[in-house]
């Protein structure tokens, strides 16, 4: 058994400045729940950012919202706008390791003397507006991040901004961005309980940007989503699914959200089958956060793909790993879709266990009360020593995980779950002995 190491801390200024980002929501969030219309206040943030002179040039921003594959195509867009020598700030949301990674220029996250200067220059205006906010009301981390990614966009003069929105794009600040093109990638039954409660309050929510974008552009799941709330977006561009392919071990929704960045790269002037941009585009296909495989070097290889709804998740794939003797760590808490991933995982002949997580991120709380209906739809119940729980951040415990699942024969070994499920994996997977790219 190697020996597993951990993710470096942050600067303790950094700490300091990011616990002052999440002090108002840690303490709003518990006594606030409900819709995102009901309690979001975006035009508070938007106010300052306009302010303090960061709202940006609209000919000059790409939005991208949509219940999966939004943060994966949004760099595959900023990874073709920077191969086309355009200077590009990528905004994306949650973290990949550090709060530091959501904001990044032509590739290179944001250094943390940056990062601090921004935050430093905004506190007196986001003081002075919390203290006039009514009681239990919070400004949002998630537009507080925006705000900082902004004032950096400014002072680096970036040509084209990348924005992913947040959980929805009526009710936060990306979202009500105005923007030279909007993408959508899929709606699915995600964030009922903040954006629902039907499918048809979830099209409303990320179609929304429609409003002010100078071309939408869409997938055909999400054009068809759209039409069942009554959404018809004019003049908007849908993006049919690619047809199935054996030969690309890519999944079904990496190659439609490669399908959607070159759509809005031809929208923004660039060819994207350009020798370079195309190479661009395929070097960040394979590193994306959300998917990917890595083979260590004692023959073990790990795969991980983030999925919370069983309809984001490629049939045929799945199948063919199953056949290879693949098995399954899953992550999701009661609010995902449970049933159908572990429905569709045992449908494709993918052994699968539970992984059960605790701790806190910011007002996200992880913990075996939010993991009952995995735990029990797996038969382990909530104190299996094995799986969890898991601290969010105990980077040794995943390792040894992985490899106990792995087991003597290094059987391969696939993480399926949420986004905070999958950062723990990848810092996992980076201890491990000569981890190297598998994928394609």
């Amino acid at each position: 058994m190697p020996g597993f190491g951990a993710i470096p801390d942050l600067d303790p200024a950094i700490g300091r400045a990011l616990d002052a980002i999440y002090a108002g929501a840690m303490a709003a969030r518990p006594t606030k729940p409900g819709f995102d219309r009901d309690l979001r206040r975006p035009h508070r943030l938007l106010g300052l950012i306009a302010a303090a002179g960061l709202m940006p040039d609209p000919d000059r921003v790409i939005l991208v919202t949509g219940s999966k594959g939004k943060g994966s195509t949004a760099r595959l867009i900023a990874a073709g706008e920077t191969a086309a020598g355009r200077r590009t700030l990528l905004f994306t949301s949650p973290e990949e390791t550090t709060a530091l990674d959501r904001i990044r220029l032509d590739g290179a996250v944001i250094r943390g003397e940056d990062f601090l200067r921004h935050h430093a220059a905004l506190a007196p205006q986001v003081e002075a507006l919390t203290a006039r906010l009514p009681s239990g009301e919070a400004l949002s981390p998630f537009g507080q991040f925006l705000a900082i990614a902004l004032a950096h966009a400014r002072e680096t003069g970036a040509g084209r901004l990348v924005i992913e929105t947040g959980r929805g794009a009526a009710h936060d600040e990306a979202g009500r961005l105005r923007a030279r093109i909007g993408v959508v990638t899929a709606i699915l039954p995600e964030h009922l309980d903040r954006l629902g409660p039907t499918l048809a309050d979830v099209a409303a929510e990320k179609l929304d940007i429609r409003r002010r974008c100078g071309c939408t552009i869409l997938t055909a799941a999400a054009a068809m989503a759209g039409q069942a709330a009554g959404i018809c977006p004019a003049n908007a561009l849908v993006v049919p699914a690619p047809p199935p392919d054996a030969a690309d071990d890519r999944p079904g929704w990496l190659r439609q959200d490669l399908a959607l960045a070159h759509a809005a790269l031809a929208a923004d002037g660039i060819d994207p089958m350009t020798p370079g941009i195309a190479a661009a585009l395929d070097r960040m296909a394979a590193s994306v956060p959300s998917w990917g495989r890595m083979m260590t070097g004692d023959g073990r290889e790990i795969g991980w793909e983030a999925a919370v709804q069983a309809a984001s998740l490629d049939a045929g794939r799945l199948a063919r790993l199953a056949d290879a003797g693949w098995r399954v760590l899953l992550s999701v808490t009661d609010d995902k879709d449970v049933d159908g991933l572990v429905d569709t995982l045992a449908g494709a002949g993918l052994p699968t266990q539970a992984v059960v997580l605790q701790g806190r991120r910011g007002p996200l709380v992880h913990g075996a009360a939010v993991h009952r209906r995995l735990a029990a739809r797996l038969g382990q119940g909530l104190e299996a020593p094995l799986r969890g729980p898991i601290d969010h951040d105990d980077v040794p415990a995943m390792a040894r995980l992985l490899y106990d699942t792995g087991g003597a024969n290094a059987t391969p070994v696939l993480a399926v779950g949420t986004q905070t499920f999958l950062r723990l994996v990848r810092a996992a997977i980076r201890t491990l002995p000569d981890a190297r790219s598998s994928s394609p």
